[in-house]
């Protein structure tokens, strides 16, 4: 959806520490929204069947075109992630306290039934109000681009960082066009706020020559001659002496 972005890694990990809190089935709503890169739509419309097979959780969810929007082509399969899964194991253990299991149930049941007496999934509406609560609880800043397909959009951003091909998001997400995926993708912040800077050449730092300093060379200094040096060591504290104050000999 237009207008929706994706939530940033810090965002991320705040979010999942409070869902990890939330009650079963808010839980297993948002976190299969967040790491299956279904539509709010689709999640909605999983059913017990759909991921509980031979008394155990699946590997992969099947969702055939029915389900799908446009509801044409083939059955998408996503696999069960380890986050997912632990949501899940929680989400049919309540399940199984409050409904008997059967293929057809809900897997994400609302309180009230239908106006048949059927039991019905909980609406768009309540899915919204249930991941809008977990941002809010999350500290995520509400800048009007939070919304039920952020978690789609998050997905698609994190798979991207990844592998850096849209043909596999493209997959990821389901499209059957590529120009669809490319709408999901955004530019690292980061890497926008440096490709900016590189434009400004006008305030780049001279570059300062530096300047050698090439230390004096010592000149040699003569050795004293035989006669001045055998003075020094007759009279230290005096200096070398001339002739006309050298002790007459007797």
């Amino acid at each position: 959806m237009s207008g929706r972005r994706p939530l940033t890694r810090p965002e991320e990990k705040q979010l999942l520490r409070v869902v990890r809190r939330l009650p079963a089935r808010d839980r297993a709503v948002i976190t299969a929204a967040w790491f299956m890169g279904f539509r709010i739509s689709e999640v909605l419309a999983l059913t017990v069947g759909h991921v509980w097979r031979n008394d155990a959780i699946v590997d992969q969810v099947g969702v055939a075109p029915r389900h799908l929007k446009g509801k044409r082509g083939r059955t998408r399969w996503v696999p069960v992630l380890p986050e997912l899964r632990r949501a899940l194991t929680h989400q049919l253990w309540w399940l199984r306290l409050k409904f008997t299991l059967s293929p057809d149930l809900p897997l994400f049941p609302s309180r009230k039934a239908g106006p048949d007496g059927r039991i019905r999934a909980i609406s768009r509406v309540q899915a919204h109000h249930i991941i809008k609560a977990a941002f809010a609880a999350a500290g995520i800043a509400d800048d009007g681009r939070l919304g039920t397909h952020t978690l789609r959009k998050t997905l698609a951003q994190s798979a991207y960082r990844h592998c850096r091909d849209p043909l596999v998001i493209k997959e990821v997400l389901g499209h059957a066009e590529l120009g669809s995926t490319l709408a999901y993708l955004e530019a690292d912040a980061g890497r926008v706020q440096a490709a900016f800077a590189a434009c400004d050449f006008t305030r780049r730092p001279r570059k300062v020559a530096v300047q050698a300093t090439v230390a004096p060379v010592p000149r040699p200094v003569a050795p004293l001659p035989v006669r001045v040096t055998e003075q020094l060591a007759l009279f230290p504290d005096q200096g070398p002496i001339g002739p006309a104050e050298q002790p007459a000999v007797a």
